[in-house]
């Protein structure tokens, strides 16, 4: 019988366990502009607590940023995929200016980035880039890592802010 309660006990501090770590993810999805990702792992907690208070206020945010039936902006720009992408000493703002013009011949029109560059210091970090067939998002990334900055999707731009600061 006690060893049986002790498993039982066991079993759910395990699943206490699983469901911390999966809102830990979920979180730090949220804070890394990853709402897709954040919205996924949150609904989990959510269904296994439906009383967790930082869940539910996390999901509220996700949810107040996402239109119902609409993609997400990250998701909209993963469809987007640059047949290719080649910059040659350019400064990060000519760079954002670069994949808006491959964003909107690659699909005529419909799909423009937004990217908001928050940090004067940022825009003119200079970078190569030389690359085929992959997403914008990646292509975002790749600017953002090679100037030291962080892309976060917010609900209608991606923001590029300094990496160290970014979390403030």
């Amino acid at each position: 019988m006690v060893i049986s309660m002790m498993a039982a006990c066991a079993g759910s501090v395990l699943a206490a366990d699983d469901i911390n770590q999966i809102f830990q993810m979920g979180r730090a999805a949220y804070y890394k502009g990853d709402m897709e990702t954040a919205y996924q792992l949150l609904t989990q907690v959510e269904t296994r607590n439906p009383k967790h208070f930082e869940t539910k206020v996390l999901l509220a945010q996700i949810r107040s940023q996402m239109k119902p039936g609409v993609g997400s902006l990250k998701k909209s720009y993963e469809s987007v995929v640059l047949p290719k992408v080649e910059f040659s000493e350019v400064t990060l703002e000519e760079a954002v200016e670069g994949l808006r013009a491959l964003s909107k011949v690659t699909t005529d029109g419909k799909i423009v980035p937004n990217i908001i560059i928050k940090d004067p210091a940022l825009a003119g970090k200079t970078l190569s880039l030389n690359l085929r067939n992959l997403p914008l998002t990646e292509a975002i990334q790749y600017l953002a890592e090679m100037t030291g900055a962080r892309a976060t999707y917010d609900k209608h731009a991606v923001m590029l802010t300094l990496a160290a600061t970014a979390g403030n």
